[in-house]
C-alpha cells in the first residue's frame, strides 16, 4: 500500500465475491468473518454453490498467509456496539472491528455489498463504504449510433472498406439522420462494413416468418446469423429468448443444424421461497422450473416442447452437468438466463462446445442477478463480453426497448 492510499477492509460477502481478486492487494478483514465462512463450508442450509466458494476461500487465506491481517473483536468491539446501540450480530461485529482499525491503525474503505451493512458502516461508522461489486454495467453495447449530416453519409457511404468510427470487429454501426430516425445499420468485419442479414426469418415452428421489431432486434438476428458466438443482452420483454430460439429454429429447419442444445442454471428467483423438492424425471422436473416456463410460454404449449424432444431437435441440460459432455459440430448451445452463471460455469459451459458449433448467450446482468455469486466482476455473462469483444467470432448486442407490453415496460421503472 502507497502512502496516504486507504487499506481495504472487507466482510465476508465481500471476501466470497472475489476470491483470488482478494488476495491482489493487501487487505484486512475480522476473525469473524473467518468464522463465517467455516460454518458456511458445513452448512445444511446453504447451496452447493456458496460452500464451494467458502472452501475455496479458506484454501486461499491459508496459501496466503501474510498478505492480509486479521482483527480479532475485544472488548473494546463490543463496548463500541454498546455504545451506537446495535445488536451483537455477525454483521456489526465485522463493522466495528473495521471501525476500531480504521481508528487507531490506519484508515480503510470498508468493502460490503450487503445493504443493511453498507448504511451502517456509512451512517453510522462514519466509514468510507465501497462495493466489490459496483460496477455492473459496461459501456461497450455492441454497436456505436451516429447522427450524420448528408454530406457524413455521403462519404461515409463512399468509403464503406474504411473504419472510420474506429469500431471493433463485429460491432454494428446505426446510421441514423438529423431527426434521429435510423436510416441503416453495418457491421464492421475488420475489413469493411457489411449490410445486415435481410433475408426472411422463417419457421414453421413459429408461425412462417417472424420480424423483428427494431434495428436493435436485426442486429441480434444478423449476429446470430453470421456469428459463432452471440450475446444478448436486455431487460424482460426486449425479446431476447424469442429471438433466441426463432433464429436457432431457424436453422435447425434450413438444415444447417440439426439440434437446439439448451442449457440452463435452475437458481432460484433473489428473495422468493423455496418450494422445496420437485417430483419426477429430469424433464419433468426441469418444465416445472423457469426453463419450463421459457420454453411453453414461446413455443406456444408444453406438447409442442415436449414433440420437438422427442424428434431430437430440442434437448434440455442443466449447467449442473455441463462437465464431460460436448456440443458437435451440427448443433446450437443456447444459454438462456445466462446472468446466473459466475466466470467459471460459464467457462466450463463454452468449453463443452467444437469449432463448428453455434452459442447463443442470453440474459440481463444488470437487474436480473438472482444471487450475489454472479454479482459484479464475477458475473459469467458480462466477464465474457468484456474478454470476447472485438473477436472475429464475436457479436454482442444491448437490446434497448420492452415489447411485451405497456406494463412491463412501466415496471421496469420500479
Amino acid at each position: 500500500m502507497k502512502d496516504g492510499e486507504s487499506l481495504k477492509f472487507y466482510d465476508t460477502c465481500s471476501l466470497l465475491a472475489l476470491l483470488d481478486k482478494a488476495f491482489e492487494e493487501e487487505f484486512v478483514c475480522s476473525s469473524k468473518s473467518l468464522q463465517e465462512i467455516e460454518n458456511i463450508k458445513t452448512s445444511d442450509k446453504k447451496d452447493q454453490g456458496v460452500k464451494y466458494r467458502a472452501r475455496r476461500l479458506a484454501h486461499l487465506l491459508d496459501e496466503n498467509v501474510g498478505k492480509y491481517d486479521v482483527i480479532i473483536p475485544t472488548n473494546q468491539t463490543f463496548d463500541i456496539l454498546k455504545e451506537f446501540q446495535l445488536e451483537l450480530t455477525p454483521d456489526n461485529i465485522v463493522i466495528a472491528c473495521a471501525y476500531e482499525y480504521n481508528k487507531n491503525c490506519k484508515p480503510i474503505d470498508f468493502y460490503s455489498d450487503d445493504i443493511c451493512c453498507k448504511l451502517i458502516a456509512n451512517n453510522v461508522f462514519g466509514l468510507n463504504v465501497k462495493s466489490v461489486n459496483s460496477n455492473n454495467k459496461i459501456e461497450y453495447k455492441g454497436y456505436t449510433q451516429k447522427v450524420m449530416s448528408e454530406v457524413e453519409m455521403a462519404y461515409f457511404y463512399e468509403n464503406l472498406n474504411k473504419n472510420i468510427y474506429d469500431l471493433l470487429i463485429n460491432e454494428y454501426l446505426v446510421v441514423k439522420n438529423k431527426s434521429g430516425e435510423v436510416e441503416d445499420c453495418y457491421r464492421w468485419n475488420g475489413e469493411k462494413h457489411l449490410s445486415l442479414y435481410k433475408k426472411p426469418t422463417k419457421s414453421i415452428t413459429f408461425g412462417d416468418k417472424i420480424k423483428p421489431k427494431d434495428i436493435y432486434q436485426s442486429m441480434v438476428i444478423d449476429s446470430i446469423i453470421n456469428n459463432t458466438i452471440t450475446t444478448i443482452s436486455g431487460k424482460a420483454g426486449s425479446g431476447k429468448s424469442l429471438l433466441s430460439l426463432v433464429v436457432a429454429m431457424h436453422l435447425i429447419e434450413s438444415g444447417k443444424y440439426d439440434k437446439l442444445i439448451v442449457m440452463f442454471n435452475p437458481s432460484k428467483t433473489r428473495g422468493a421461497s423455496d418450494m422445496g423438492f420437485y417430483g419426477g424425471s429430469f424433464i419433468e422436473k426441469a418444465m416445472q422450473n423457469s426453463i419450463g416456463n421459457i420454453l411453453i410460454t414461446k413455443f406456444g404449449d408444453k406438447c409442442a416442447v415436449e414433440m420437438l424432444m422427442q424428434q431430437e431437435k430440442l434437448r434440455l441440460v442443466s449447467v449442473a452437468d455441463a462437465r464431460g459432455m460436448e456440443i458437435r459440430d451440427n448443433e446450437i448451445l443456447y444459454l438462456t438466463e445466462c446472468q446466473n452463471t459466475s466466470v467459471e460455469l460459464l467457462k466450463l459451459c463454452l468449453s463443452r462446445a467444437s469449432s463448428g458449433s453455434k452459442i447463443i448467450i442470453e440474459g440481463d446482468f444488470t437487474s436480473q442477478v438472482d444471487s450475489y455469486l454472479y454479482d459484479g466482476n464475477n458475473n459469467g455473462m458480462k466477464r465474457a463480453i468484456e474478454v470476447l469483444k472485438g473477436e472475429d467470432i464475436f457479436g454482442y448486442i444491448e437490446l434497448q426497448n420492452i415489447w411485451r407490453s405497456k406494463l412491463a415496460e412501466l415496471v421496469d421503472k420500479f
